[in-house]
């Protein structure tokens, strides 16, 4: 994640709507992770807030499964250490 890069893209989206923006960074083959960060500085969010977000959005939706498939996996393998 190039955060430089990622702040750039933010500001060159400042003022855009809510769907604008996620549509605008899944089209451009952005992570989810990356994906939450630039619309959280464009949009005002918390990065809790934008996280919510992204995947109420129709442009990310179909993701959403797998990114919650993934996060149980993640703290499974914490709780076992």
């Amino acid at each position: 994640m190039d955060r430089v890069e990622l702040d750039a893209l933010a500001a060159g989206m400042a003022g855009r709507d809510g769907e604008h923006v996620f549509h605008e960074l899944r089209e451009r083959g952005k992570s989810p992770v990356e994906a939450i960060y630039v619309a959280a500085r464009v949009l005002g969010l918390s990065l809790g807030q934008a996280k919510a977000a992204l995947f109420e959005r129709a442009a990310w939706r179909d993701r959403h499964e797998d990114w919650q498939r993934l996060q149980d996996e993640v703290a499974k393998m914490s709780l076992q250490r």
